[in-house]
């Protein structure tokens, strides 16, 4: 196979905690450079590996280091701006979720990979975690029919401010944590998204983000999500035409429950469960997905096909982010006019007369 020669954006501690240790276990990679703004941070690649180039130049990088690909652990601007020069050069990009702030940002990406024809991919690894897979294999039976209703519960209790210059802690949210869940309803939803209903509930510095999506499958998603919970939980249920149900618990536990009906004189139907989890000796970076997406994106590098997870397949996923900030901002303009137009009207003689006709 192929050897990639590989270049590394940020070494802070998603890349040294999550996406280095997986690219050191694949042998048909070779990290030549890394790349940080803190010169001192670069230098900690010498830990894992004696002899690579570092710098806090992306640009020195890319000239002198012949890439094949790169991949980015950054704040979302720099994943915009740094790949957009990657991909100038001829080289695939690969950066971790989000890959920027907005759709329009987004859109642009898009339009530039493909005048460059590279491979791009977003480290969504929930997709790619080996229980998801497995949900994915068994919603693709005959037997599972098809698939009608997601109902998705992504429970946090951050960020409550903020992230990365933005001004708004609703956007941050949903592309710090909710990308992923919104992703994985575009992923089981099917077929073209065609309705999308939001509404946000704030308290405080918490806030909370129901959704309802619609496809053109027919399959309908429903996603509670937010900051206004003690702890970070993750579970999802997928409901089919044949009266199935699979459910997911925090990307470990999967049951399937199902009817079967009984042979009893009764005739009362009973119902059947069946459970699977990850083996104990599934390893942590394939279990959590980030495996999984990595070899993914060299394979769709090396073989120029398309890569699932790439900039283009997170196109209705920014549709459904930037339409729930759109609501709740449209909410938020509209409450001081209704509360002036309700003063108004309370003082009115008319209204008078009304409370008075009422009592």
């Amino acid at each position: 196979m192929t050897v990639l020669r590989v270049g590394i954006v940020g070494l802070g501690a998603q890349m040294q905690e999550n996406l280095l240790p997986t690219l050191l276990q694949m042998p048909d990679i070779r990290i030549v450079a890394v790349c940080d703004s803190d010169l001192t941070r670069a230098g900690q690649i010498h830990r894992f590996i004696s002899e690579v180039a570092i710098t806090d130049d992306f640009d020195e990088m890319l000239d002198t280091a012949a890439l094949d690909a790169v991949v980015m652990a950054c704040p979302p601007q720099a994943h915009r701006d740094l790949a957009i020069k990657a991909m100038a050069k001829g080289v695939h990009v690969f950066v971790e979720k989000p890959p920027c702030f907005t759709l329009a940002e987004l859109e642009y990406l898009i339009g530039a990979a493909r005048q460059a024809q590279v491979v791009t991919g977003v480290g969504m690894n929930f997709k790619y975690a080996k229980p998801m897979r497995q949900l994915r294999d068994m919603t693709r039976t005959e037997q599972f029919g098809k698939v009608v209703h997601i109902q998705l519960n992504h429970y946090a209790s951050k960020p409550t401010a903020p992230l990365w210059g933005l001004d708004s802690t609703l956007r941050s949210f949903l592309l710090a944590q909710a990308i992923h869940t919104i992703d994985l309803g575009v992923t089981f939803g099917g077929g073209e998204l065609r309705d999308i209903e939001s509404r946000v509930q704030r308290h405080e510095d918490s806030l909370l983000v129901s959704l309802e999506l619609g496809f053109s499958s027919g399959a309908t998603v429903s996603l509670l999500s937010g900051t206004m919970f003690p702890y970070f939980e993750f579970d999802m249920k997928i409901v089919s035409s044949n009266s199935m149900m699979v459910e997911l618990n925090n990307l470990w536990n999967i049951t399937l429950h199902e009817p079967v009906h009984g042979t009893s004189a009764t005739g009362t139907a009973k119902r059947w469960r069946g459970a699977w989890q990850p083996g104990p000796l599934d390893s942590g970076y394939e279990r959590s997905g980030y495996f999984g997406e990595l070899e993914k994106f060299f394979d769709a590098v090396r073989n120029r096909s398309p890569y699932e997870a790439s900039f283009e397949s997170l196109l209705p996923t920014f549709r459904v982010i930037e339409q729930i900030c759109h609501a709740d901002s449209a909410r938020a303009d509209v409450a001081p006019v209704l509360a002036l137009h309700s003063t108004h009207a309370a003082k009115s003689p008319a209204f008078l007369g009304a409370q008075t006709n009422v009592l």
